[in-house]
């Protein structure tokens, strides 16, 4: 049982026509299950700040809440690699670059998270990324009504874990088609489009079934969210033999173990959610312990147990002392948390200078020496010799990390080599 102040699970999961909530409530055994569910419509995408107001007046969640955002696949990118287990030591590090060998883009756009665990003497690796900018689209929305997200998905991938049987899973809605291969464990095939039209469901299977039928898992059973009857019907026409089975509604029975899925982004540390929800429990205790004593006190003097109140009162005492030591070290825990957002940004800049190294190394021509690198703000500072000043200058102009290259002295020949200072502004 949730007593109503203690903190809870809540999913907000967006489609194309309506926000989706399910509230879950956590069990004895560490997971937890949905209780109650409610939707609200979205005509146009300007509906949603208007539909995440009403939630939050409808449902008032309180700041440990873990608030959960499931969006289309559209927003996301999964990359799976495998790293040695000696990565393990460094282990954010070594994530990071890695990407930088699966992704085309600048890992500063991207919301990531990933996990792993150990396969066959390696770490295999699981990241899910998402472009900053979509994601903080929707963040925006939600902090214009004061609220703050623990951490977004992929709202089938999610699906697909909750029902956790094997099979296809088929989403979305006229406009949108969405399919997730799921084995049971993790997701082996994903698939989305937005198209209209009256041939759009029916085109989209035809071109992505066989793709997932090639991945080698036997394909018995079809589970399909909030599809449009097109859909079903397509299905049926293209695979008469695939069990189908409509899940617009969930079942209560359904579990969710949250740390355990591998497919999410977390917006907010879970080291400082750990923390917070640490501190409330504590706190929480001392309440429940205090209305045990003051509901205790008159049961006391009715029974004419004088010295059993005097007993109470020495209690109540040491847990105002404790109180007071908990209130000092919550703020003394906040200062560190503090710090330690401080010291992420620190290493997030380090991540800059290393991947400006690393392209510098890569683009320089082989006869050019540097005697002096310099980064001020966005402009980085360059000072060498080279068999050619030109072929320098050059090569960092076709590099997309860098813009506006140019010398900032007359280069100056000596004997086969020239003495260069060249400026650069980071794109």
């Amino acid at each position: 049982m949730n007593l109503p102040w203690l903190p809870e699970t809540k999913l907000l999961l967006i489609e194309e026509e309506r926000l989706l909530f399910l509230r879950l409530r956590s069990n004895f055994g560490g997971g937890a299950r949905v209780v109650e569910q409610k939707e609200y419509a979205l005509a146009r995408p300007e509906d949603l700040g208007v539909a995440v107001a009403a939630w939050k007046n409808d449902y008032r969640p309180q700041l440990d809440d873990l608030l959960l955002l499931g969006l289309p696949l559209e927003v996301f990118t999964i990359v799976h690699f495998s790293l040695p287990l000696a990565a393990a030591e460094n282990l954010n590090d070594a994530v990071g670059y890695e990407l930088m060998r699966h992704v085309p883009h600048d890992l500063e756009g991207l919301h990531w998270g990933y996990r792993c665990h150990e396969e066959e003497g390696r770490l295999a690796v699981s990241v899910t990324l998402a472009d900053r900018s979509r994601v903080q689209a929707y963040l925006a929305v939600f902090t214009a009504v004061g609220l703050n997200l623990s951490a977004v998905f992929p709202a089938l991938f999610l699906l697909a874990w909750m029902v956790h049987e094997p099979g296809l899973y088929l989403g979305g809605g006229a406009g949108q088609n969405e399919m997730v291969l799921f084995d049971g464990q993790v997701v082996n095939f994903q698939a989305w489009e937005n198209a209209e039209g009256d041939d759009a469901g029916s085109a989209f299977l035809s071109r992505n079934l066989p793709l997932a039928e090639n991945r080698g898992q036997i394909l018995e059973k079809a589970f399909l969210w909030s599809t449009t009857a097109g859909m079903v019907v397509d299905l049926a026409q293209l695979r008469p033999l695939l069990r189908t089975s409509e899940i617009n509604d969930l079942p209560d029975t359904l579990r969710l173990d949250w740390s355990e899925f591998p497919y999410s982004i977390d917006l907010i540390s879970p080291r400082i959610l750990r923390r917070r929800r640490l501190w409330l429990k504590l706190e929480v205790a001392a309440a429940l312990f205090l209305l045990a004593a003051l509901i205790g006190q008159p049961l006391a003097v009715l029974a004419g147990k004088h010295r059993h109140l005097q007993k109470l009162d020495k209690k109540l005492d040491v847990v105002r002392l404790e109180a007071a030591k908990l209130s000092g070290i919550r703020k003394k825990n906040q200062a560190t948390i503090s710090h330690l957002e401080t010291l992420s940004e620190l290493v997030r800049e380090q991540t800059v200078t290393i991947n400006l190294l690393k392209e510098l190394t890569e683009v320089i021509p082989q006869d050019t020496w540097l005697r002096s690198l310099a980064v001020r703000g966005r402009k980085i500072h360059l000072q060498g010799t080279s068999a050619s000043a030109t072929a320098v200058v050059k090569a960092l102009e076709d590099s997309p990390f860098f813009e506006e290259v140019h010398f900032d002295s007359p280069v100056v020949k000596k004997g086969s080599s020239e003495t260069f200072k060249i400026v650069v502004v980071l794109e």
